[in-house]
Formats: structure tokens, C-alpha cells, sequence
């Protein structure tokens, strides 16, 4: 057994990194995610299935410790963010450019995962799992639904998906 988790390890370590980088958009703590997903499976039973089980359900625990991870993130720079809203520095005006624009980024940025929060878990999930270039056939095996149910769960994530964007981007980010 720990031959095949090795194996297992060395094949799906960077995938499950990437995917929790884009939850996340920290390559450190999408290797904490990682690592924290791997060590669970050395210990789950799902090991001695085949590959695309093993793979479905690295991708599903993955994809909730990264949300997990996301949502305390969330409440502890909306504490900080509030307390230090009043101490922001002024913007020195010859550097004003670059620091625009990477605030303009940042902020983008900031609405998107805003209005991914927004989104029901499974139609937060599904978007992210086909964004990240997976098929319909492997986002239903790692989110444990039905292939046909995968198109309905991302019209409707789109779709609220960017309500809420437009929604934030228009009013402020919450």
C-alpha cells in the first residue's frame, strides 16, 4: 500500500496543487491544501481503487479543503480589513501608476472570489472543476452527481455567477 500511495502522490500532487491554487490564488497554501489531502489519503480506503476513483476523490477533498481554507481566510481579512480601512496610506503621486494598477488587479481579483463565495458550493465547485479544464465526466465523478447534472449546475453558476460579479463590481465588493 504505501508503494501505491507513493505512486499516487508523485502522479496527482501538482494537480491537486493547481486546483487549489485556483481556489485560493496562494501557491503556498494550495501546497498545504495538497499536502493535507494527500496525507488523508494515505489513511482512506479509496487507495486500493482504480485511478480515475482515486482521482475524483482527491479532487472532491481538495476542492472542500481549499473552500474551507478560503472561508477562514475570508473571516479573518474582513476583521482586518475593517480595522485597517482607516490607517490605508495615501498613494504617493509618482508612483501612483503602478500601484493603481496593481490595485485595480487586486480588487478584480477580490470580486471574482467574492462572487464565487456567493455561489451554492456545488455550482461554485463545478465552475471551478471546468475552468480548470476538466471534462463533464470527471467534474460528476469528483463531486458525486450525475454526468447530465453537470451542464444544468454550470448554466445556473454562470449565470448567478455573474449577477453577482456585476452586482459587486457595481456596488463595492461586500
Amino acid at each position: 500500500m504505501a508503494d501505491r500511495f507513493a505512486e499516487v502522490f508523485r502522479l496527482r500532487y501538482a494537480e491537486v496543487v493547481r486546483l487549489a491554487d485556483r481556489i485560493l490564488g496562494d501557491r503556498a497554501e494550495a501546497e498545504d491544501v495538497a499536502q493535507e489531502t494527500l496525507s488523508k489519503l494515505a489513511e482512506h480506503e479509496v487507495l486500493a481503487r482504480p485511478d480515475d476513483e482515486v482521482r475524483a476523490w482527491l479532487r472532491r477533498v481538495g476542492v472542500n479543503a481549499s473552500f474551507n481554507r478560503l472561508r477562514g481566510r475570508r473571516r479573518g481579512s474582513d476583521r482586518m480589513r475593517r480595522s485597517a480601512a482607516a490607517d490605508r496610506p495615501l498613494l504617493q503621486p509618482d508612483t501612483a501608476g503602478p500601484q493603481l494598477a496593481q490595485m485595480v488587479r487586486a480588487e478584480e481579483r477580490d470580486a471574482v472570489r467574492a462572487a464565487l463565495a456567493r455561489l451554492p458550493e456545488r455550482q461554485r465547485a463545478c465552475l471551478l472543476l471546468r475552468h480548470s479544464g476538466y471534462h463533464y465526466a470527471e467534474i460528476a465523478r469528483a463531486l458525486g452527481i450525475a454526468e447530465g447534472s453537470v451542464g444544468v449546475l454550470l448554466a445556473r453558476g454562470e449565470r448567478a455567477f455573474r449577477s453577482h460579479y456585476e452586482q459587486g463590481t457595481t456596488n463595492g465588493i461586500d
